[in-house]
């Protein structure tokens, strides 16, 4: 281990310090039969590396993607990366301490700021891990707010989402019910759909403050916000979502980070970070961490939430992201996502595809298809596109991003319609 920075002496003082010989009698309960040479290959210089890994990379398939189902393909401009990967900005840690970098606490507040004026509500915190998760921590907040243990699940909400609300709910005494009742604790509706469709959410706000329910909006795409009318018009409790959309990329499936906002009078419920803008004795404007009392590394046995981190590198990755694109910029985004959609369900239904949405939807849409699903997906799989996600038999939920132009839709269709 010659990594490890000790001496001969030092080794021999904790050694001795032990009651022990020599490095072998620290690993004496280690059976004798797991005890073998490693065949290990000659190490690589760097130039040798970059070639091995140049030979890897080169087995990927490039494809084009018609799928979201909770991850979705947007382009993230290269500035984002050149910014976020600057030495004052390129950690994962997450500040506790209310003096830290005031560069790093105003990157916290923008993206505060920003979740706001997206989602129409009072409050954001600094991030959280990602929308499952934010969403299961808002069932913990409703409680803390009501004292009530039942919670209700819209239909055509993310089936990633739903376990995860579940998984909460076994292990903290929750019972999911089917029915609001004056029980109730937090409705649950996701924003667009799972099915990609606009809910309408007037009544259902409605229906649940009536019962003295707290309601919770699900965003899984959240560039919708720069189109549709946000969530706090509605007068909702609280919303979470995702910032995958938001320059994080697919990354795999991860890492990506999660928002949540909330009413103003629910703001000392909320888990978390939060940055506030203050002065200091001399009158300077400055950024701060506050209400940190209700916070775990404050008080851990009677804190709002288990989050002691977040996802400050996300949410940074989101800020530079939203700045750069502006609103202008964001609402194009989105409305290239709209113009895409519709064209390419328009197209399906053409050569005999039927849409089953009954709403409108934003950049998702889920088709009745007259072949096999798995057959269609394999005969676009070989031309370089993915298709979409098969929801049940014959139902296909597909989408359509900027990513996209009419040449890949137009190939999408051609190829679909020869399965036919």
């Amino acid at each position: 281990m010659n990594y490890i920075p000790i001496t001969e002496q030092d080794e021999k003082e904790m050694l001795s310090l032990l009651g022990l010989k020599s490095i072998d009698e620290l690993f004496v309960n280690v059976p004798a039969k797991l005890e073998r040479e490693l065949a290990l290959d000659a190490p690589l210089s760097e130039l040798e590396v970059r070639k091995k890994l140049h030979e890897l990379s080169d087995k990927n398939k490039p494809m084009k993607y018609f799928r979201g189902a909770g991850s979705y393909w947007h382009y993230v401009p290269s500035a984002v990366n050149h910014i976020i990967l600057r030495g004052e900005f390129f950690t994962a840690y997450t500040p506790y301490q209310p003096e830290v970098s005031q560069g790093t606490l105003q990157a916290i507040y923008e993206f505060q700021t920003l979740i706001c004026a997206l989602t129409g509500m009072d409050v954001a915190n600094a991030s959280m891990y990602d929308a499952a998760s934010a969403a299961a921590e808002a069932m913990l907040l409703a409680r803390s707010e009501n004292e009530k243990n039942e919670v209700v699940i819209a239909n055509e909400i993310n089936p990633q989402y739903v376990e995860t609300l579940k998984t909460y709910a076994n292990a903290c005494g929750f019972v999911i019910s089917n029915e609001l009742s004056e029980r109730t604790s937090c409705v649950f509706i996701q924003q667009p759909n799972y099915h990609g469709s606009i809910e309408n959410l007037h009544k259902f706000v409605a229906d649940a403050h009536e019962k003295g329910a707290i309601v919770c909006v699900i965003v899984g795409e959240p560039t919708s916000l720069a189109i549709i009318e946000p969530p706090g018009n509605f007068d909702v409790d609280i919303v979470v979502g995702d910032l995958q959309c938001f320059g994080n990329g697919l990354n795999f499936g991860g890492p990506t980070g999660g928002f949540m906002a909330v009413k103003k009078n629910l703001t000392k419920r909320i888990p978390g970070r939060l940055c506030g803008l203050t002065t200091d004795t001399r009158g300077n404007q400055g950024f701060t961490l506050t209400l940190q009392a209700r916070e775990q590394h404050i008080r851990r046995e009677k804190a709002t939430s288990n989050i002691c981190t977040n996802q400050a590198l996300n949410a940074l990755i989101s800020t530079v992201y939203l700045s750069l694109l502006g609103k202008t910029g964001l609402q194009n985004v989105a409305a290239r996502n709209y113009k895409n959609a519709h064209a390419l369900c328009k197209k399906l239904e053409a050569v005999g595809f039927r849409l089953l949405n009954t709403a409108p939807f934003y950049n998702e849409f889920l088709m009745q298809t007259p072949v096999p699903i798995e057959t269609l997906n394999a005969k676009l799989q070989d031309n370089g596109l993915l298709g979409g996600l098969e929801i049940d038999k014959n139902k296909w939920l597909l989408c359509a991003t900027e990513m996209l132009d009419e040449k890949d839709i137009e190939k999408f269709v051609d190829i679909v319609k020869s399965v036919r």
